[in-house]
Parts: C-alpha cells; sequence; structure tokens
C-alpha cells in the first residue's frame, strides 16, 4: 500500500472553494479530466458513483464511490482505476474569513499490468496534485485572490 498527501492554502473564502470543488460541470473537458457525470445516485450523497474519463496519465476511466460527504467540510470517495483502489479523504479548512487550507490523503491499494509501461502510483500522486493545484487557481481567480504557497 502507498500512500500521500499534501495541503493547499487558498485566497478564497471556505464556503467558496467548496462549491467550486464540487462543482464537476466546472471540470468537465478541461485538463487532468474528460467527461465526468454521476451514474447512480444523487450527486455528492454516500454511496453515489461518478464515472471519470481521465487524460493522464493514460486515457482511462474513473469509478468513484462517494464514502463521506460533509458540506464545506469533507468529502471521502473510493476510486478504481488500472487495478487499482484509491481511497482519498479531502478536507478543507477555514484559515481565515478569506483563506482556505485544503489537505488531501490518499491511499493506493493494489498492483498494475507491467503493460503500462511506467509506475502508475507517483503518475497518480502527480495528477492529483495539479488537479489541486488547478482548484486554487480557479478559486483565486473567482474571488480575486492570489497565490502565495
Amino acid at each position: 500500500m502507498q500512500s500521500f498527501g499534501f495541503q493547499i492554502v487558498m485566497n478564497c473564502p471556505l464556503a467558496n472553494a467548496f462549491v467550486i470543488y464540487t462543482d464537476i460541470g466546472r471540470w468537465r473537458n478541461r485538463s487532468v479530466f474528460g467527461d465526468i457525470r454521476w451514474v447512480q445516485g444523487n450527486p455528492w450523497e454516500e454511496g453515489s458513483r461518478l464515472r471519470i474519463e481521465t487524460r493522464v496519465p493514460v486515457p482511462s476511466v474513473v469509478d468513484q464511490v462517494v464514502q463521506h460527504f460533509e458540506p464545506n467540510r469533507s468529502v471521502s470517495y473510493l476510486s478504481h482505476v488500472f487495478g487499482i483502489t484509491c481511497e482519498t479523504r479531502v478536507v478543507f479548512v477555514a484559515v481565515s474569513e478569506q483563506q482556505t487550507a485544503v489537505t488531501v490523503r490518499m491511499q493506493l491499494v493494489g498492483t498494475t499490468s507491467r503493460v503500462l509501461g511506467f509506475a502508475v502510483e507517483p503518475a497518480i500522486a502527480k495528477a492529483t496534485r495539479s488537479f489541486f493545484d488547478e482548484l486554487r487557481n480557479e478559486c483565486e481567480a473567482a474571488s480575486g485572490g492570489s497565490s502565495e504557497t
């Protein structure tokens, strides 16, 4: 089992950051993602499922199941891709009225086939970090803030 985590701090109020993060339409067909859609259940309810097409590290389809959802606080989900199960927890905390810290923790379980030709775990970590850097940029643009991390 591999795990990784990181934190980003953004100049954006917590409620705004959470709304932007959970707006799947905003992320559809951009950078890391292709199509994203709910395939089962109501959006952001425990047990609901997303189908996510990714563009990096290689085109793939991720099946994601919401495990926990607490508005303006946290989201936990299980993702399945390339024979790996990823358990991810994303926690939002107000640093101030205008700043939000987002902590991401991910555990990866399973092994992938060698046919990919590269180690997929570091690629997942890099793509995840890239998404959250893009989230920070989106949140700060929407709030008129600038990045300081």
